[in-house]
């Protein structure tokens, strides 16, 4: 009962924020163009004080949850890579076929902050993500304008909108260019970095992706600063979460030592889960959550949430591939194993994803009755050791790599490999734990790796080499059009 009372509180609070976050829907001309005059006035007419800015920043909570965090938008990197198929025997007409197939087109379509089953780009990812990126800039102004009122309060209040405003562009930079590594300099183009509310500022083109690196750095680093050193509410971004997040960019960056220094400093905080793995994984009872996304249903709480796994089970829409699958299943004694089950349709064996567990909150109906976990720590310690091993310090990632490994199955032996053998054996157990939860594509790419599919549902889909221009997905063409970014290569 104790759980559930918190539970509904929650969805309380972020009631009215979900007011004024959809009054802010309108028919885009670009991603500059994402808040209607409309739309403006009545967040300017209620964010009045410290207390609003709070509520407002609930809502913005809300559209994560149902906007940033959809399942198809989590789906994406485990599709385009190896992980994840569509459930048809074609990838023709079928959800997100066209990008299972790595034949992106650029459109002017702009009427949704969400990837549409028949979208052939990702646009709609692309509104939703700037919608939260000026949700949490207006935050930051207004946190600023009433500080006086409780500098405390306000500090955590922009504590957790610089994070957030972080995690966006990072999702939107993933998907819409290059990794970090694939120029000397990362001087190729990222994504235009906004820190504006206000969409009639002009937008001068595409930053770098050196550039969009360091203000995610001077994001995450502020909102360090801010969040409160105590806070362990994983349902809102607090210091351990922004810590991982900055940990999660540095990785991705290659500057292997920061990346391992905060790993360890969040893995020493939170440590990895034991008791209950993996079956309390996505639940508010997962210890090693650092920040979750709560599940809900419209006619109760005011918005919906779809997570990944409404497109598992019931509704299966996508499957498990062959590779993935039987690298689950390669030890007999992997308590992982269970997040793919095997079923014969039509005399053909199919995977099934079930990592993601069902009626966790029983208002809430359907495959999506979890709390979505953004990161968590077991991330961190695969994280340290990457890090380590890039650094060649061979015993301290095998300790983390081992830590992984012999939870999932206390009887495996210790780690001996070194040098490149090491790394490939982090990365396997990087795919295996974080399996379908939206990094596998992204990784390939950091590690230079192309994608090659054992059971691709044709031989056209089948091998995908690195370096390849079809990896990341076109910018929207209203944003080429309207605010004169520049298209990818081959868009």
């Amino acid at each position: 009962m104790e759980l559930k009372n918190y539970i509904m509180n929650y969805y309380k609070k972020l009631l009215v924020g979900i007011v004024l976050i959809t009054s802010l829907l309108s028919c885009k001309k670009s991603f500059l163009d994402n808040v209607s005059e409309q739309g403006t006035l009545i967040r300017q007419d209620y964010v009045t004080d410290l207390k609003t800015t709070n509520e407002y920043l609930n809502g913005v909570y809300a559209d994560m949850g149902g906007n940033l965090f959809h399942g198809y938008h989590m789906i994406y990197p485990e599709l385009i890579a190896d992980n994840v198929k569509p459930v048809s025997g074609s990838s023709t007409n079928v959800p997100l076929g066209i990008h299972y197939n790595w034949s992106q087109q650029a459109d002017e379509s702009s009427s949704a902050v969400t990837v549409s089953s028949s979208a052939v780009n990702f646009n709609g990812f692309s509104y939703g993500a700037y919608r939260v990126i000026r949700s949490a800039s207006y935050v930051l102004e207004k946190a600023d304008e009433y500080r006086s009122q409780d500098p405390a309060v306000a500090d955590a209040i922009k504590g957790q909108a610089y994070a957030i405003r972080a995690l966006s562009h990072f999702l939107l930079v993933n998907v819409f260019a290059q990794s970090y590594n694939f120029t000397p300099d990362a001087s190729h183009p990222g994504v235009a970095y906004v820190t504006t509310s206000n969409w009639t500022m002009p937008v001068n083109n595409r930053n770098t992706v050196a550039e969009v690196y360091l203000n995610l750095v001077s994001d995450l680093n502020n909102a360090i600063s801010l969040l409160p050193a105590t806070s362990s509410n994983t349902l809102v971004m607090n210091r351990n979460a922004a810590r991982a997040l900055l940990s999660r960019v540095y990785l991705f960056k290659g500057n292997w030592l920061l990346a391992k220094n905060l790993a360890r400093q969040v893995g020493t905080a939170v440590p990895i889960m034991v008791t209950n793995y993996p079956a309390k994984l996505f639940t508010l009872t997962e210890t090693e959550a650092l920040f979750q996304l709560p599940p809900s249903a419209g006619a109760i709480n005011g918005y919906a949430t779809n997570f990944a796994s409404r497109y598992y089970r019931p509704t299966i829409l996508f499957l498990a591939t062959s590779d993935v699958s039987t690298l689950l299943n390669e030890d007999a004694n992997d308590a992982r194993k269970v997040w793919v089950a095997s079923a014969v349709v039509s005399g053909i064996t199919q995977w099934n994803v079930i990592k993601f567990p069902t009626a966790v909150v029983p208002e809430v109906s359907g495959g999506g009755s979890y709390y979505q976990t953004v990161i968590r720590s077991s991330e961190m310690y695969l994280t340290a050791a990457e890090a380590y091993a890039q650094l060649n310090n061979t015993d301290s990632a095998g300790f983390y790599l081992d830590a992984i490994r012999k939870r999932a199955n206390p009887t495996v032996t210790a780690t001996t490999l070194t040098g490149s053998a090491l790394l490939e054996s982090i990365y396997k157990e990087r795919r295996k734990e974080l399996a379908f939860e939206g990094f596998r594509m992204f990784d390939l790419l950091r590690w230079k790796k192309g994608v090659n599919r054992a059971d691709a549902l044709s031989a056209a889909t089948q091998v995908l080499p690195y370096p390849s221009n079809n990896a990341i997905a076109p910018i929207p063409a209203l944003d080429v059009k309207v605010s004169g970014l520049v298209q990818n290569l081959d868009y």
